[in-house]
This record gives C-alpha cells, structure tokens and sequence, in this order.
C-alpha cells in the first residue's frame, strides 16, 4: 500500500473500498482529519478490523493511528444490517470488530485479512459475503421458514 489515499467504487452496491498507506503523524502526533459523511466503514489496520460509526464532527486519529488502512464505505442506512448494530450505538467511535461480535470468530477474520495479498480486496470480500447471508437470511425470515434463526447462527459461524 502506498502513503497516499485511494478509493474505488466496490463490487457491493453503493459501497467505496479506500485505503491510506501509513502517514506521518501532524505536529501534535496525530493523522490527518477524517471528515464527517454520515456512513460507516468496516476497517482494517495492521492486525485490527474495526466499525467507524457515523461521525456527526470532523475525526483525528491519535498517535500510533498511523497506518496503513483499508475500508470499506457503507452508504448510510446500509451498515447496521450487515454489522448487527445500530448505527446510532456507533455514532462518532472507532470500535473493535471484536467488541460486537464474538472473539474467535473476528480472530479468524482479522488473520484472514491480515494474511491477504490485498487487504482492501480481502476487507470487501468479507463485506461482500456479510450482504449475501444477510439477503438469503432476509428472504427466510419474510418468508418465515422454520430454523430461520438457526440458520443465521450457522451462517454466522461458516463466515469465520
């Protein structure tokens, strides 16, 4: 990855996968300004895959938040669903994959990412997966097919 900021539109409908290869840190130790755009982004960086919630005021990332990074942009309204939270428990927070999803299964996640060639490329891939068992489970549900919920927990397990 290079030190710059790129983006390309995702496979995932309205979705924008970016990266930002590692920056100097400002003056005062932290990364550049992080503008706020009301969507949510799945991210990973270095060994960490973390939700950014809807920033409502401008972000700076700390000191040690340097980089690099891949994410993936959810248009607004589109993240909660495949994520499992509301984007209001999120609003204007960096949070741990692991703090809303069980430990071992973001382990798993996190090493398949960190191991990937392509990290963005790999970051979209689960992102992708995530849609196409929220959509199947989606149609069970409407359609109430006994076992719909046991189904999502299996689904949820096959994704680690």
């Amino acid at each position: 990855m290079s030190s710059t900021y790129a983006e390309r539109a995702s496979r995932l409908p309205d979705a924008v996968v970016w990266t930002r290869g590692a920056v100097s840190p400002g003056a005062d130790g932290a990364g550049p300004v992080v503008l706020p755009d009301g969507c949510m982004d799945l991210l990973w960086t270095g060994g960490r895959l973390l939700v950014a919630g809807p920033d409502t005021r401008a972000y700076r990332p700390g000191p040690g938040a340097q980089g690099p990074w891949a994410g993936v942009r959810f248009p607004p309204g589109t993240a909660p669903a495949l994520l499992g939270v509301p984007a209001h428990e999120l609003r204007d927070q960096r949070v741990d994959l692991a703090d809303l999803w069980p430990g071992a299964e973001t382990r798993r996640l996190t090493e398949r990412v960190d191991a990937a060639p392509d990290p963005a490329a790999a970051l979209e891939d689960l992102a992708l997966h995530l849609a196409s068992i929220r959509s199947t489970l989606a149609v069970y549900q409407r359609r109430k097919v006994p076992g719909a919920a046991e189904l999502a927990r299996r689904a949820r397990e096959a994704l680690a």
